[in-house]
């Protein structure tokens, strides 16, 4: 696998290569760079020098950090090189307070900020994202897209709070914006190359060099692989490995100064043994009442199950199925910046899709109880944006856009029974032929078509205070279609023993159901705002305070029609307060952030489940509030050594939730209310600490270290607060040792992540039918040896 990797790693480089030898017939051109807004960071993770301000541009102009009245977080792409090994949100989250990602497979991933976002019981086709996902100004509506190896970043923001009078697509809770590298027209060639353990490898590489004194060209490629860090004690092999492809072409077209067309194409796939569950704890037998309920161990020794010991940190599994997944995505982006009289007209023309291909056991151990319980997706989407921004430095500065976005998502889940289904479900008297071969299917098509008018304005009163106000409408119509079909052979009626006979035909309706079609939609208009005011405070103290209402999309619910359950969720409405402090002293060595944010969301939309019904649907939780203070600190201590730290504290609960399902002991009871209880998915403390340290070791060779910290406390991954579902906080290290060419163009290091193997869980959910919880574990210690290139 690894050979036939490094073999396409090596056929990329070289074509690369092949790229950049045309570089030296233009290398006596004076570079010309492109005027289209980029993320902008010094050379070092954090400021080296006063001069060194990090420039962003989260209001679509460049502003440095210090000076933009939001909540933003922003990682150049040297603090995502000292990180080591694998370039993904999942690894760059943790350093950025309050956003968290749960998850255990590319569909199955929940991003939060301040703890809104998509409620933590798991994904789903029928619901927008409340974090914004952009790469190159283009929304990403599923995680999966975006979740994997990033290929070529030149930075991360993370802007926090509701996001719309600017962006492109409505969002609640923050957005997350990559960038990545543009084309150049003075030649460029780079490249990475990382093996660790467990097999681990990444290889990639990208060329940039200019066509003609107009047109430059950027190619990248990016592969890795993993062998698994989970053995499967019934097929004997290593799961939890994958592969990782990814390639992208960026051709920039400059005619003149007042004019910049950018065309990029991208692909990407993954597969693996990847994204199930290991079985976590075995529940009790008896609930809250004095009720006993059937265990675990006792439904195994029905059906002839001899289960593994249940530990999942002994990172084993005996799932007696499949587990392969592939996941491709790709598509093309036009992006054109045309300066007229001082303003900027950028259009971001993009088409998109995205695959989830899956083939997996569905109960997740070994036991003969589901063949497939799966979901594939095959989702489209076009997105067009036209924005208007005035020249920088008047008395009022503005940004007016409009906005289209269309999605759709064909869906096919799948459910099959095999031969222990029955006495599992039913006891150990009921026949295996009686659901034995039983498959359904259940066909959705989920569509979203958005429109939306945005613009905001900053009225500079004076020179050091200014106000700034957004508005923006959306309407949107959400739509989609739902029909099952059984399709599975299974035995006669007439076969099974009498007994069964009358009802083996509803039995197996309930279990697998077909027909039902229906079709739907609905279209709704809202209207969401920004208020702020920002005041210099000097040269280095600004403060500002900022209110903004928000709404996340209605949602739309294709499961079977059933009594109670509405095919529409309607929108969250979010209110955001926000108050900010952003310093610098010591000669503008230490910059230190700080927010405290209060956030209220009605209509607060989640994962429910019908339980006479065995339905899965989306509702409407009730009310949230989320608070709380986050701060963010960069020092650049003494000569060669920065700092940079980040922490939070959010406190958020459901104020108002009065139907949620029932946690497991209390599971006799239809309903309960969880009002008052921590929001689910949320630490009240998270933080992360980076140092880096280099030196001069003489004219040619600098030696550099790095180390970091982050930390994570307690919270529960159900929706529902189960107390079984509950993750231990934890804290892990990592460290990087390395030594590069003073003028740049070698760097080779050493690094370690969760250096000190520390047991952790990402998410663990709670199976009342199976008996146990079913858990993702964070990675083991991870190391490895990374070789850059630059020249």
């Amino acid at each position: 696998m690894h050979a036939r990797l490094f073999h396409s790693a090596s056929s990329s480089l070289a074509l690369l290569l092949a790229v950049a030898a045309f570089g030296p017939a233009h290398a006596a051109e004076k570079p010309r760079e492109p005027a289209s807004p980029t993320v902008e960071a010094g050379p070092d993770a954090v400021p080296a020098a006063p001069s060194d301000d990090i420039v962003v541009t989260a209001r679509y102009k460049n502003e440095t950090l210090q000076t933009v009245p939001i909540a933003i977080t922003a990682l150049s792409s040297a603090q995502i090189e000292a990180i080591g090994g694998q370039t993904s949100l999942k690894n760059l989250a943790a350093f950025t307070p309050s956003v968290s990602i749960q998850g255990f497979s590319g569909r199955n991933q929940t991003i939060t900020i301040r703890g809104l976002g998509t409620n933590s019981g798991g994904t789903n086709d029928g619901l927008d994202q409340g974090v914004g996902l952009y790469i190159d100004g283009v929304y990403r509506p599923r995680t999966g897209t975006v979740i994997n190896d990033l290929l070529d970043v030149d930075g991360v923001q993370v802007l926090r709070g509701p996001q719309g009078t600017l962006f492109g697509k409505n969002t609640v809770a923050g957005a997350i914006d990559v960038r990545t590298k543009l084309p150049t027209f003075a030649p460029e060639f780079a490249s990475d190359i990382t093996y660790g353990n467990y097999n681990y490898m990444r290889a990639q590489a990208s060329a940039s060099g200019g066509l003609t004194d107009t047109l430059a060209i950027r190619l990248s490629g990016l592969v890795s692989a993993r062998d698994g860090i989970v053995y499967n004690t019934t097929q004997h092999k290593d799961w939890d490995n994958y592969e990782n492809v990814a390639v992208k072409a960026d051709l920039l077209w400059k005619p003149s100064n007042a004019l910049t067309f950018r065309l990029t194409g991208d692909y990407a796939r993954q597969t693996g043994n990847m994204g199930f569950y290991l079985s976590g704890r075995v529940l009790p037998t008896t609930l809250a009442n004095g009720a006993a309920v059937k265990g675990f161990y006792q439904h195994a020794a029905e059906v002839g199950y001899v289960p593994i010991p249940v530990d999942p940190y002994q990172r084993q599994t005996d799932i007696n199925g499949s587990q392969a997944i592939q996941m491709p995505s790709g598509g093309v982006t036009a992006r054109i910046d045309a300066t007229l009289g001082g303003h900027t007209l950028t259009s971001i023309t993009a088409g998109r899709f995205w695959k989830w291909i899956p083939n997996w056991d569905g109960d997740q151990f070994g036991a003969d109880v589901l063949g497939q319980a799966t979901v594939a997706t095959d989702q489209k989407q076009f997105s067009q944006e036209l924005r208007l921004t005035s020249p920088s430095g008047g008395k009022l500065e503005y940004t007016a856009g409009l906005y289209y976005f269309w999605q759709k998502a064909d869906l096919a889940q799948e459910v099959s029974f095999k031969k222990d289904a029955a006495k599992w479900y039913l006891g150990p008297n009921a026949p295996d032929a009686l659901l034995n071969g039983l498959d359904t299917f259940s066909y959705l098509d989920p569509s979203t078509n958005s429109y939306a008018a945005y613009g905001q304005a900053t009225w500079h009163v004076t020179p050091s205070t200014s106000v700034t106000g957004g508005l923006r409408y959306t309407y949107e119509k959400k739509a989609g279609s739902y029909n099952a079909v059984q399709v599975g052979t299974v035995a006669p009626i007439s076969s099974l023993p009498v007994a069964y006979q009358a009802t083996a035909a509803a039995i197996r309706a309930a279990y697998a159901p077909s027909g039902g079609a229906y079709d739907a939609s609905r279209s709704k208009g809202t209207l969401s705002w920004l208020l702020s005011a920002n005041q210099d405070i000097g040269d280095d103290a600004h403060a500002y305070a900022s209110y903004s209402r928000g709404y996340k999309s209605a949602g739309i619910n294709l499961v079977r029609k059933n009594a109670g359950i509405n095919i529409f969720v309607e929108p969250e409405k979010v209110d955001a307060y926000e108050v900010g402090l952003k310093t610098q002293f010591l000669d503008r060595r230490v910059q230190f952030n700080t927010a405290l944010f209060w956030t209220i969301d009605q209509n607060y939309q989640a994962n429910l489940y019908d339980v006479s019904n065995r339905i899965s649907y989306l509702g409407n939780a009730g009310k949230v509030r989320s608070r709380g203070v986050e701060v963010d600190l960069r020092a650049s201590v003494a000569r060669g050594l920065t700092l940079s730290g980040s922490g939070s504290f959010t406190d958020a609960k459901y104020v108002r939730y009065t139907n949620a399902i029932c946690p497991f002991l209390q599971s006799y009871q239809t309903s309960c209310d969880i009002s008052g209880q921590r929001l689910s998915g949320t630490s009240k403390w998270a933080g992360a600490v980076q140092a880096r340290y280099e030196a001069p070791l003489n004219d040619t060779l600098v030696a550099y270290t790095a180390a970091d910290a982050t930390y994570r406390s307690t919270f529960f991954s159900a929706v529902n607060d189960d107390p079984f579902s509950r993750i231990k906080g934890y804290a892990l290290v990592g460290a990087q040792l390395g030594l590069r060419a003073a003028n740049g163009p070698w760097d080779v290091s050493i690094w370690g992540r969760n250096l000190f193997d520390k047991d952790y869980l990402l998410t663990s959910t709670v199976n009342a039918t199976w008996g146990i919880t079913q858990v993702g574990v964070g990675e083991p210690r991870t190391y490895g040896l990374t070789l850059r290139t630059r020249f």
